[in-house]
């Protein structure tokens, strides 16, 4: 009498669980979806629809706590409202500049007037730590200074990055995002000017200082 091996109820499922193991990954792999169960609830998306990262695109800063404008006068009294009795400071930087500090005098702004410009009509501004700026300025009520995109001392280089993108050239500790492309930008056209630059100096790798504005004409 011949013997017939017979599958064992448990050997009967597994192989049942491996085939349609192969034949969810068969489908997955021609219709390039990912399908799972969750409670018996199939998840079916597309692989497509994942999508990458896209690269910040750098864009100009004009302002400082988003009140002062590059080359807008009348917003420098909104600013500051004493702002026409402050007194220019001469040869600490290339150009005449008004400072201020803000409430705990731990950070400085410098403000650049171009020879030529109107007075209080800035073509540049600097933000740094007054330990590094060893001149006397005035207190002014703000407990920081910062752009309109969110620059300010203290980020990192990678949070630079975020915000501005990796069009930037570097020399030492400087990181340096220009536009020069007068005829293709709204911004320069608009200010009548050439062009315009955001330089952020670096150590271990955090701003210490940010210098944005017009290059001078």
């Amino acid at each position: 009498m011949a013997i017939v091996a017979r599958s064992s109820p448990m050997e009967n499922n597994l192989f049942y669980k491996l085939m349609l193991l192969f034949c969810s990954l068969t489908i997955m792999n021609c219709n390039g979806r990912r399908t799972s169960y969750v409670n018996n609830d199939k998840i079916d998306f597309k692989l497509q629809d994942v999508k990458p990262i896209k690269e910040p695109t750098f864009l100009p800063d004009s302002t400082v706590n988003n009140i002062l404008v590059l080359g807008r006068s009348e917003s420098a009294e909104s600013f500051y409202p004493y702002i026409s009795s402050e007194q220019y400071i001469t040869h600490l930087r290339e150009s005449p500049v008004i400072g201020f500090s803000n409430k705990d005098n731990s950070e400085y702004l410098l403000l650049y007037q171009y020879e030529g410009g109107v007075r209080n009509s800035f073509g540049c501004f600097e933000i740094g730590y007054t330990n590094d700026l060893q001149k006397k300025v005035t207190d002014i009520d703000y407990d920081k200074f910062r752009t309109e995109s969110g620059l300010m001392l203290g980020i990192t280089i990678n949070e630079l990055k975020s915000i501005k993108g990796s069009s930037y050239t570097q020399d030492g500790d400087k990181v340096v995002y220009q536009l020069t492309d007068y005829s293709n930008s709204s911004f320069l056209r608009r200010h009548n000017m050439p062009s315009f630059f955001i330089e952020c100096t670096l150590r271990d790798d955090r701003i210490i200082r940010i210098k944005y504005g017009f290059n001078y004409p």
